[in-house]
């Protein structure tokens, strides 16, 4: 059963996350290099809030140079704060029972990402033809304008289109992930420097004592 939810009414919830049955964590479509996805395992409307986006609260200065920027989103007009994701990933893949029968990747029993929004989980399909949801920002509830407006922005997955129960949610990263275009970047001068190593040199068997 469809359970609406709007923006509006989410407060400080967390929403689709892995006890509230609302998304599961699977391997992704996009083959065994994206890793993980998130699926929807129950019908998502147009406009509805598919899963909060959990992370943990940061700036750039605090980030460690070799730190994985991958799970992190900027949070807009938020003066430069981040959201990093990565600590729901990980809490993910601590559990050495992954996967489950049913093929699922779930955290450890009892573990507080149980009641997280799985939003970190979602892909980028790099095909705009295949996204149905987008990261969009809200506010909490609040009581009164003054402390709404002070209140720290939420990123959240809202669905563009109605997705189906088992459909994997993707989302396009765009500018919001700061940091993916640097992560690429290094990734493929990595990838170039590596296979430039390969063709250095050539070995050549030769007999014992053939020179």
């Amino acid at each position: 059963e469809t359970r609406p939810l709007d923006p509006p009414a989410l407060g400080h919830r967390e929403v689709g996350t892995l006890a509230d049955g609302r998304v599961e964590v699977r391997p992704s479509t996009l083959g065994e290099a994206a890793g993980l996805g998130l699926f929807a395992r129950e019908r998502v409307q147009p406009g509805e809030v598919v899963s909060t986006y959990h992370g943990s609260l940061l700036y750039k200065e605090e980030m460690a140079p070799e730190a994985d920027a991958s799970y992190i989103v900027r949070l807009p007009n938020a003066g430069g704060a981040l959201v990093n994701g990565k600590p729901y990933a990980d809490a993910i893949r601590a559990n050495p029972a992954n996967p489950s029968a049913d093929g699922c990747h779930v955290p450890l029993a009892g573990a507080a990402a149980w009641g997280f929004g799985a939003g970190a989980m979602a892909n980028d399909p790099r095909d705009k033809r295949r996204t149905n949801a987008l990261l969009a920002f809200v506010k909490p509830a609040a009581v009164g304008k003054a402390v709404a407006d002070l209140a720290v922005v939420r990123p959240v997955l809202l669905a563009t289109r109605q997705i189906e129960p088992g459909e994997e949610v993707f989302y396009s990263y765009g500018s919001n992930k700061p940091f993916e275009r640097l992560r690429q970047a290094l990734q493929a001068a990595q990838q170039k420097e590596a296979k430039g190593k390969q063709i250095g040199c050539k070995l050549v068997w030769r007999e014992h004592g053939v020179i």
